[in-house]
């Protein structure tokens, strides 16, 4: 199988085990929101999902389009949505008061990302707003494929970004605006961490392998049968052999989330 198969094969996966925005996923949603300038009309949201951002915007603004490679993912995007490539924007130069790209640029392939860039730039006419988690530390996120063997960020991330790389991400735009988002707990921390206690305990004997997960070298996902996975390797990587802090997400995303909106400097 393929690079480019299994990428396809795990987006249209991810998607189909996405389920509804928790309630921390919607204030980030509300907190990107905010952050778009009063003069934008049009919004090219790219690499837009299940539309969860891109269907909040259908009201607010006259032209809205979701760019996204999961056909699995587009269904659900209730404005116009075009099926599609961040390396290859079928768009005119600046053809967008503002490009939104969130939760996207820490998957792109080297091969793919100086391109994504340069695209996201040139059908952008006034601003770029840009999400990306914050200081990842992207092996807390490494699981293993209890079929072949394969070491692989969960969610397929494969770089990680700090506030001096983002303010040096783009060549013809400057930060506008740049924050962290870090959700906390709001109410009864203790009982949230006797919650994580008890769910490492339990997973003491769980694998740890994700039902949105899908291995990037076999293609093997949870959805497969116990029957066809390796009982020698499956044994091997019980979670009793991972760092309680990562099963019990004390790591996971620490750090929040960067959000950063650009405006263009050249004319």
């Amino acid at each position: 199988m393929s690079e480019i198969e299994t990428t396809e094969d795990y987006y249209d996966h991810h998607w189909s085990f996405a389920g509804n925005p928790s309630p921390r996923e919607e204030e980030r949603i509300r907190q990107t929101i905010s952050l778009i300038p009063e003069d934008v009309s049009s919004i090219l949201d790219v690499g837009c999902g299940d539309g969860r951002i891109t269907n909040h915007l259908i009201p607010q603004y006259s032209r809205v389009v979701g760019l996204e490679s999961s056909k699995e993912a587009l269904q659900y995007v209730k404005t116009e949505k075009m099926l599609g490539s961040i390396d290859c924007l079928p768009f005119p130069d600046r053809n967008f008061d503002l490009v939104l790209c969130c939760e996207v640029l820490e998957h792109l392939p080297f091969r793919v990302y100086p391109k994504a860039i340069e695209e996201l730039e040139r059908v952008a006419s006034k601003y770029i707003l840009v999400t990306v988690p914050n200081s990842e530390d992207l092996k807390q996120n490494f699981v293993t494929c209890p079929h072949c063997g394969c070491i692989f960020h969960v969610w397929r991330h494969l770089r990680s970004f700090k506030q001096e790389s983002a303010a040096n991400l783009l060549n013809e735009f400057k930060v506008e605006i740049m924050k962290t988002y870090r959700p906390l707990a709001k109410v009864y921390p203790i009982l949230t961490v006797m919650g994580k206690v008890a769910r490492y305990l339990k997973l003491a004997v769980a694998l740890d392998f994700p039902t949105d997960a899908l291995c990037p070298q076999c293609g093997y996902s949870s959805a497969h049968k116990a029957s066809s996975v390796n009982s020698d390797k499956e044994r091997s990587h019980f979670s009793f052999l991972i760092p309680p802090a990562k099963v019990l997400g004390i790591n996971k995303k620490a750090k929040g989330w960067l959000m950063v909106l650009y405006q263009r400097t050249q004319e």
